[in-house]
């Protein structure tokens, strides 16, 4: 009770400063966490706003980590001589995410809070009940017609608009909503970010090994049946949370204000509206190369992703043991959140940084070290070098996690407001689109390590950056932006 009542206490202090209008000394900001409980204004309940955000985004992470889980699967069990459907998905969804990035930010931007959210989770939901028809269809159909290729090709198309649905609403409730509630009081900020990550992680672990039961233990056209009912249901109880949301709380019903670069990028040529509200903004900071070095951990086929579950399956291994491997990857990604404070508060945020994007590439030499010598001529069972695989990509999931909150860490304290929303946009988008012809894996597996490689070395001037540029003393939390800089 006495969390609760801190917590509840640090969102009225953010809402009552911005609804009455008043400031609060600068003494009294700095020790944020001592504030004295306002009184509630009338009709305000900041708590159930939170967890509102928290249940509209719980509903959603659920419905899109099923169906990213299961739609690789789908497509190899509607083509199982190969995997050209996956890597056509792969893709076409990597693709479509990197060139809408932009305007999915912009439009956010641009577009009044509860319109914005509300158009993305329709869009997310409805194209993946979309999505999973078309893959019911193509699996009625027969092979080779043209009524499976439609279906597939309507598959792989709803799946890609489905992926630029949840990434425009993860952008929205996550990085806006979050932030107007908390009105700048970095207390709360930190408590909310939290129960954010750890409802992703949560879905992460646990709707993998739902879809995964499903397909194994009923059918699949029952799986694809029982995902397209989630989204097709969830979609009403997400945008009506929102209300419940911002009827709870003054600033999250107060009117947005857009911003002159969204309305200048608005009001651009598609050219210009591409590289000046995306790339162009991404390559001005400071802090690109550690950006860039976290897209780059994704630009892989050394992942518990869309690829290697496919491939997997493609070599035997039942859905359900896919899914437990998934949610031992997720239970890794979590435990590095939980060490992530401790190891910030002892080593420092570049330090941490490092320990994670190292420990990863060590886990990776372990994983793919078995792969390569089989592949160079040694013997062992296949069965064994699947699970030598798994379990370093599992290990490896807790230097990613732990690199990408570091690096994201630097980008909330170092990179101007009005640019932050645009580069994780952008850096997200960067997921791996590699054709995976899986006969010719040990190359990818070394492309794959490259691109790590690529990755080190790029963070590794970002941290020469911030030793030349930001001085150690500067602490982002006391000071302004303007004096770390």
């Amino acid at each position: 009770m006495a969390a609760i009542d801190e917590e509840q206490q640090a969102l009225l202090a953010a809402e009552d400063g911005l609804a009455k209008g008043t400031r609060v000394s600068t003494d009294c900001e700095v020790t944020s966490l001592q504030l004295s409980s306002p009184q509630v204004p009338d009709g305000e309940r900041p708590l159930l706003a939170q967890r509102s955000l928290y249940a509209t985004h719980w509903l959603s992470t659920w419905g899109q980590r099923m169906w990213e889980f299961a739609i690789g699967l789908i497509m190899l069990e509607m083509y199982p001589s190969s995997l050209a459907l996956v890597s056509a998905f792969g893709l076409v969804d990597s693709l479509a995410k990197v060139f809408s990035g932009s305007f999915v930010g912009s439009y956010i931007d641009r577009t009044g809070r509860l319109k914005a959210a509300c158009s993305m989770y329709v869009m997310q939901n409805t194209a993946v009940v979309l999505s999973a028809l078309s893959a019911l269809f193509s699996l009625q159909a027969h092979e080779g017609s043209v009524f499976f290729w439609a279906g597939a090709a309507c598959t792989i198309v709803f799946g890609s608009v489905s992926s630029i649905g949840a990434q425009g609403s993860t952008l929205s409730v996550e990085k806006e909503w979050t932030v107007v509630l908390c009105n700048s009081n970095s207390a709360a900020l930190a408590k909310v970010n939290s129960g954010m990550r750890a409802i992703d992680l949560s879905c992460l672990l646990l709707a993998p090994i739902a879809a995964g039961f499903l397909m194994s233990y009923t059918s699949i056209s029952t799986a694809i049946l029982a995902i397209a009912a989630w989204n097709l249901a969830a979609w009403m109880p997400e945008c009506y949370l929102l209300v419940c949301a911002q009827r709870a709380s003054a600033v999250l019903r107060a009117a947005k204000q857009p911003t002159a670069k969204a309305e200048s990028a608005y009001s651009s040529s598609i050219l210009v509206r591409f590289t000046e509200s995306g790339w162009g903004t991404y390559f001005k900071q400071r802090l690109w190369p550690a950006a860039l070095a976290l897209a780059l951990l994704y630009l892989t086929v050394l992942s518990l992703g869309l690829m290697m579950t496919a491939y997997l399956k493609w070599q035997g291994m039942t859905e359900a043991e896919l899914s437990l491997y998934r949610g031992a990857g997720a239970i890794s990604g979590l435990i590095s959140t939980v060490t992530f404070p401790s190891l910030l508060s002892k080593t420092g945020l570049k330090a941490t940084g490092v320990l994670g994007i190292w420990w990863q590439a060590i886990s990776l030499v372990l994983a793919v070290a078995p792969v390569w010598l089989a592949q160079l001529g040694a013997y062992m069972p296949a069965s064994t070098t699947s699970h030598i695989l798994l379990g370093g990509l599992v290990a490896s999931r807790f230097g990613l996690w732990l690199f990408d909150l570091a690096v994201s860490q630097m980008l909330q304290d170092w990179v101007p407001a009005e640019d932050i929303g645009t580069l994780p946009v952008e850096a997200c988008a960067m997921t791996c689109y590699i054709w995976p012809h899986w006969k010719q894996r040990l190359a990818l597996h070394i492309l794959s390590m490259h691109m790590h490689s690529l990755a080190l070395m790029l963070h590794r001037a970002s941290v020469l950056c911030l030793v030349h540029v930001i001085p150690e003393q500067c602490n982002p939390e006391q000071q302004p932006f303007a004096t770390c800089v």
